[in-house]
């Protein structure tokens, strides 16, 4: 494998990922993935969302969630002697779990992706899940006092 000098459109793959999985947009996520594209597991993570209308049940397991946030930082990208693009992409994802007393869950992610190209753009053939640890914290919903300017309001 050799270093990838990517095309911007490779790293706004990720960024929209975000976008569309935080605002649950099952057309918008499919859209970013080829035709026979996957969201799998790495390791023991058991998940496998292959193909359009799997991607689109994802979404509908994240119901579980009342909100999430994916955080896309770092990325790098290789390409082997065959012109295979691959590339790994860091990512902390908050999830909140619903209840009077909200809990954000962060996951902190790296996604093995690989990519190929599919009606003249760049796509996500498959992005590997690997989760690295998880993180409980509590958490409190905005309210309009918080943006009174009064350190009070944010305790």
């Amino acid at each position: 494998m050799a270093a990838f000098d990517a095309p911007a459109q490779l790293r706004d793959l990720a960024h929209r990922y975000a976008w569309a999985v935080d605002r649950r947009s099952g057309d918008d996520l499919a859209a970013l993935f080829t035709p026979d594209g996957a969201i799998r597991g790495w390791g023991e993570n058991p998940i496998d969302y292959t193909g359009p209308d799997r991607l689109h049940a994802m979404m509908a397991d994240l119901a579980m969630f009342e909100r999430t946030m994916h955080n896309v930082f770092n990325q790098v990208f290789d390409v082997d002697a065959d012109g295979a693009v691959t590339g790994l992409t860091y990512c902390i994802a908050s999830h909140i779990l619903p209840g009077d007393e909200p809990t954000v869950v962060d996951m902190a992610i790296w996604y093995h992706d690989r990519f190929a190209r599919h009606e003249g753009a760049w796509r996500f053939a498959e992005r590997r899940l690997e989760m690295l640890w998880i993180e409980n914290r509590p958490a409190r919903r905005f309210s309009p006092e918080m943006m009174s300017g009064a350190v009070r309001d944010l305790q």
